[in-house]
């Protein structure tokens, strides 16, 4: 093999990983996928009030220390009926890494949200009820600046309760690049 090909397949592999490295991307940058994007820094998960199943209230910052993937959802959005079992999956197979989903109910009333999860057997998956909506709407304005939301729409959230990323649509949650995304923000927070 000559230098200049040397060169070339050296800048090859180092280019190929680089862009394995997605923790680092710069805010507005897509990470392991174009509809995940990076968020800027310094972003805090709201800490407004979330009803859980047993009725009690809490926020987003009661799941410090674990990473997050919280996604926004309606019951009758196709397309987070269709990503909710995937959902489901990560959940179960990563929770004992530290990671978690939270299924953030927009308009339902909890019974509506288990009652969903049940029927489609979704037990991995943490259901609250957005209370007055107040936590959507923040992530909203904060990280698109506006009121409305289309579902579903994801946040990944890291263990120190910050925003890392922004999801808009069903991802391959399944896929090696997603999981040790956020197999790296385990290691990184």
């Amino acid at each position: 093999m000559r230098l200049p090909a040397l060169i070339a397949a050296a800048l090859a592999a180092t280019l190929t990983l680089s862009a394995q490295a997605p923790a680092h991307a710069d805010a507005g940058d897509p990470i392991f996928a174009e509809n995940v994007i990076r968020t800027p820094t310094g972003i805090d998960v709201p800490d407004y009030p979330l009803r859980y199943p047993d009725g009690s209230t809490g926020s987003l910052t009661d799941y410090a220390g674990e990473v997050l993937v919280v996604t926004l959802w309606q019951e009758n959005c196709p397309y987070c009926i269709r990503e909710m079992p995937v959902l489901n999956r990560l959940s179960g197979d990563m929770k004992d890494e530290g990671i978690r989903v939270v299924a953030l109910g927009l308009d339902q009333d909890m019974r509506q949200i288990t009652g969903f999860l049940d029927r489609y057997e979704l037990a991995d998956i943490d259901p609250v009820m957005d209370h007055e909506k107040v936590n959507g709407t923040l992530f909203s304005l904060e990280l698109f600046g506006r009121a409305s939301i289309a579902t579903p729409t994801s946040f990944i959230i890291d263990k120190k309760g910050q925003v890392i990323a922004r999801v808009w649509g069903p991802v391959d949650w399944d896929g090696d690049a997603a999981r040790g995304f956020l197999r790296s923000l385990v290691l990184d927070s």
